[in-house]
C-alpha cells in the first residue's frame, strides 16, 4: 500500500511542472495570435485557457507514463486550448499558429523515436497525418464552404499524434472530430444561433477528438 501510495504521489508530482509550462506557454501563444486583429482574444481569457490547458496537460501527464508522451501531450494542451478558442470565435485556424504547433509536434516525435527506438511508431505518425490530411481535402475540395483549409491543416497536425497513438488513437482522432464538430452544428441550430447555411468551426470538435485519442488511447 505504502509503494502504490507512493507511486500515485510520485505521478502528481511529476504533473505539477507540465501543468505549469502548459500555463506558462498558452499565455505566450495567446501573445503571439493577438499580433494578427483577426484572431485577437479577450484578455479575460487568458487565465481561464491558461488554467485548461495546465489542467488538460495534467491530466494527460496522470494517464500517460513515457516521459516523451507527457511532453507531446503538455505541447498538444498548450496549443489545442488556443486554436480551440480562435475557431470557436472567429471560424479561423492562424497559420501563425499551425506552423509552430507542427513543428513542434515533429521535432518532439523525432526525439520520441530516438529515445524509445520506436521508429514504426515515428512512420505511424508521419503517415497518420498525411492520411488525415488527405481524408480532410477532400472533403474540403468536395464541399469548400463547409471545410476550410484551416481545418485540413489542422487535420495533419492531429494525425501526427494519432499515428503515433495508434490506429485506434487514429481512427477517434477522425471519427470523433466529425461527431463532435456535427453535434456543435446541432447545438448552434438548436439555440438558434444560426441557419442551415451557417458554417460551424471544427476545429475545438477536432481537438478535443484527438486528445481523447492520444490520453485515452494511446
Amino acid at each position: 500500500m505504502q509503494g502504490l501510495d507512493a507511486s500515485v504521489l510520485g505521478a502528481v508530482l511529476a504533473a505539477v511542472p507540465a501543468a505549469v509550462l502548459a500555463s506558462l506557454l498558452t499565455l505566450v501563444i495567446v501573445d503571439r495570435a493577438g499580433r494578427d486583429p483577426r484572431t485577437v482574444l479577450p484578455p479575460s481569457g487568458r487565465v481561464p485557457l491558461a488554467a485548461l490547458a495546465g489542467l488538460s496537460a495534467a491530466c494527460g501527464n496522470l494517464l500517460l507514463e513515457a516521459w516523451w508522451d507527457d511532453l507531446l501531450v503538455t505541447v498538444f494542451a498548450t496549443f489545442a486550448v488556443v486554436l480551440g478558442a480562435i475557431d470557436a470565435r472567429t471560424k479561423l485556424l492562424p497559420n501563425a499558429l499551425l506552423l509552430p504547433f507542427a513543428l513542434s509536434t515533429l521535432a518532439i516525435l523525432l526525439v520520441a523515436a530516438v529515445a524509445s527506438g520506436s521508429w514504426w511508431s515515428l512512420l505511424g505518425a508521419l503517415a497518420g497525418g498525411l492520411g488525415l490530411f488527405a481524408v480532410y481535402l477532400l472533403l474540403a475540395l468536395v464541399s469548400p464552404a463547409g471545410m476550410g483549409m484551416g481545418d485540413v491543416k489542422l487535420a495533419a497536425v492531429l494525425g501526427l499524434y494519432g499515428g503515433w497513438a495508434g490506429y485506434t488513437a487514429w481512427m477517434c482522432t477522425l471519427l470523433g472530430g466529425f461527431l463532435l464538430g456535427g453535434l456543435a452544428g446541432v447545438l448552434v441550430l438548436v439555440l438558434r444561433r444560426g441557419n442551415r447555411g451557417s458554417t460551424f468551426p471544427f476545429g475545438p470538435g477536432m481537438l478535443l477528438a484527438a486528445f481523447a485519442g492520444l490520453v485515452l488511447l494511446g
